[in-house]
């Protein structure tokens, strides 16, 4: 494309910035509810990596180019284009997720809403939040809780400005601090590594040249496997009298009902189209060791019950610890990796040679200076609320780790999701060193960390970092991507303000949304309530376990680099302990066993030919998955979801 800024591929992903949150929204966080006595029933998009609604929105512009084609062909947009409007979207919904606003809007509500005689919290934390950090109105939150109201009177959203405008403020310069780091580490990445970045492949085939991408007869078979049991589940929840192709998880665990075997737990299977086919793009390493590494830790729970360990310890095996010290291990071996071209990099801040990082997004001395501006702003937002300094500065050096763990992990190998539930700064800190360690006021901050750091499904560096490959595959500039970026970025935040705003007072939070929207808030005050009421020691065994998960990472690097044949990737401990690997652990089997006939028995050609089969089980579950809750919406009942 032109070197010139695409200003029209940016107005049109800002146009559809509202449209994709209010989707978002729709799908994920309006459906279910009390009155209907069922959690969200989906689908939902943000919690894997590759994003279900941003892809329609790719197949609907391709739609419209090919019309445009036929009538108008110099308005048709051109690959740089399309990839421009997809990149901002998924920002976009990166911020209107079920980890990030779906977490943090309803805990600036939730303590005034739900503040009684009976738990106490006026005089237990309340007096340390400030008042910028939550809605103090009761009245102008009744609506936002029981629906029917409406959200554009002066005394709502004035109730609503202060604590938005703040925490909006602190969204924006999260993410540019994370864009900051994303140039840090760009050229290395993407030129020098040269990391396969898999999740980026369907909507590079499918815009590179989409008449040879939709002729692929294998294209259209998976397609058709993955979309009819789309359409065929979606007519039995319609009409319970047709057939149904149980494909999602069910739980096996109950099986299991005698000691130390029933210490196994939750353990879903399931047979999701869709996960196989992401599982597919992965390298076969990594999808060996991420259903490995899911059974290790399942072994871990029998074995800690069988010789007792678990019985004073409910924690034990520390699952969670272990695949945080593992997070960390990925995180020191991205930066250490990285380290010489760091190092040039930081000596072109007072010596840049304008010619030599011209293609980067901005200069070294804006990047370098913008971290530290952008992490200062960060740390003070917390401090000056009344978190220790101390503690605010170990709180986002733990979070922008996990944030370069994810970001590398999906550059490297794209796992299909790297949420990391209950492995956040307020999780860890006080898991390990005890809640007693920490002032009562302390605690109370330090909470909302939870706000972004419940699970970091969708994560948005790692958005940024696809975006920029995908403008080094393309020939776009790097400068016009940051711009597009930072735009979404304040497009999407307002967009997914919007919407859950919206939504809460015409239909209520606790009357006719998903049940998590509330549960969240409890999630996490009724967690902050225990730290205050029965606080905890340090936790020695935790912080055991965390060292152990950070070793095992270095231990089985160091062994694949000295022996090539080593089947154990280091990624696939702290990506396999997590909530969404207990969904897709079969998927990944399936995949595995695909992917390793193939190469085997046909080569990297009859490789790259069966890619589009999978691209296929890809697309059908997600064009016809999502084009459900439309259906739902307009008929006003509830519909089948092609996602857990």
């Amino acid at each position: 494309m032109k070197a010139g800024i695409p200003w029209r591929a940016i107005l049109i992903g800002l146009l559809l910035q509202p449209v994709n949150a209010f989707w978002l929204v729709q799908m994920e966080m309006s459906s279910g509810g009390p009155a209907l006595g069922t959690w969200a029933l989906g689908p939902y998009p943000t919690t894997f990596s590759l994003f279900a609604n941003v892809v329609c929105f790719l197949v609907l512009l391709l739609l419209v180019n090919a019309m445009l084609g036929r009538w108008r062909p110099q308005w048709m947009l051109s690959q740089a284009e399309l990839l421009i409007v997809y990149s901002m979207l998924a920002i976009g919904t990166s911020l209107t997720s079920v980890d990030f606003l779906d977490v943090l809007i309803p805990m600036l509500a939730h303590p005034t809403r739900h503040a009684t005689a009976f738990n106490r919290w006026e005089t237990l934390f309340m007096q340390y939040l400030p008042d910028w950090f939550l809605v103090r109105d009761e009245e102008a939150l009744t609506g936002w809780y029981t629906g029917m109201t409406n959200p554009y009177t002066a005394r709502r959203l004035l109730a609503w400005l202060v604590p938005l405008t703040a925490w909006g403020v602190f969204i924006l310069v999260l993410l540019w601090v994370m864009l900051c780091l994303n140039v840090l580490v760009r050229k290395q990445w993407t030129q020098h590594e040269r990391l396969s970045y898999p999740i980026i492949l369907l909507p590079l085939e499918m815009t590179d040249h989409p008449h040879r991408f939709v002729r692929q007869p294998l294209l259209w078979a998976g397609f058709a496997i993955s979309g009819g049991i789309c359409i065929l589940n979606g007519l039995h929840v319609l009409y319970p009298y047709l057939p149904y192709l149980p494909v999602k998880m069910r739980d096996i665990s109950p099986m299991f009902t005698t000691p130390p075997w029933n210490a196994i737990g939750w353990t879903p299977i399931s047979f999701y189209p869709f996960a196989i086919g992401l599982g597919f793009l992965m390298p076969a390493d990594l999808l060996f060791s991420s259903w490995f590494f899911y059974f290790f830790f399942k072994a871990q729970r029998v074995l800690s019950a069988y010789f007792g360990w678990s019985y004073d310890r409910p924690n034990f095996p520390y699952v969670n610890e272990q695949c945080f010290g593992g997070y960390m291990g990925v995180a020191l071996l991205a930066v250490w990796g990285t380290r010489r071209h760091l190092a040039q990099f930081l000596r072109a801040v007072w010596r840049a040679d304008p010619a030599e990082w011209a293609d980067e997004p901005f200069s070294p001395r804006v990047a370098v200076i913008g971290l530290l501006v952008g992490m200062a702003l960060l740390i003070a937002f917390f401090w000056l609320s009344g978190l220790t300094l101390w503690i605010c500065v170990v709180a986002f050096l733990i979070y922008f780790a996990i944030a370069i763990a994810c970001t590398r992990m999906r550059a490297e190998l794209g796992p299909p999701a790297h949420d990391l539930h209950n492995g956040g700064p307020d999780y860890i800190l006080t898991a390990a060193l005890g809640t007693r360690f920490f002032t009562d006021r302390d605690l109370t901050i330090l909470t909302y960390f939870y706000g972004f750091n419940r699970a970091y499904r969708s994560l948005a560096m790692p958005v940024q970092m696809e975006a920029f490959k995908m403008g080094e595959r393309k020939a776009i500039p790097s400068r016009s991507i940051a711009l597009a970026l930072v735009l979404a970025s304040v497009g999407g935040l307002l967009s997914g303000y919007w919407a859950i705003y919206h939504f809460g007072y015409t239909r209520g939070v606790e009357e006719r949304m998903a049940l998590h929207l509330s549960y969240f808030g409890w999630e996490a005050f009724n967690r902050l309530t225990g730290w205050l009421q029965n606080p905890r020691d340090t936790d020695v065994p935790a912080i055991a376990a965390i060292g152990a998960g950070w070793g095992t990472v270095l231990t089985l690097q160091a062994l694949r680099m000295r022996f090539s044949w080593f089947p154990l990737h280091p990624i696939g401990l702290p990506i396999s302990g997590s909530w969404t690997m207990n969904t897709i652990w079969l998927p990944m089997v399936i995949a595995w066993v695909a992917k390793v006939t193939v190469l085997r028995y046909g080569g990297l050609r009859v490789y790259r030919r069966a890619l589009a089969f999978f691209f296929g089980l890809i697309l059908g579950d997600f064009l016809i998955g999502c084009l459900w809750p439309i259906i739902g919406w307009w008929l006003k009942v509830n519909t089948y979801s092609f996602s857990q």
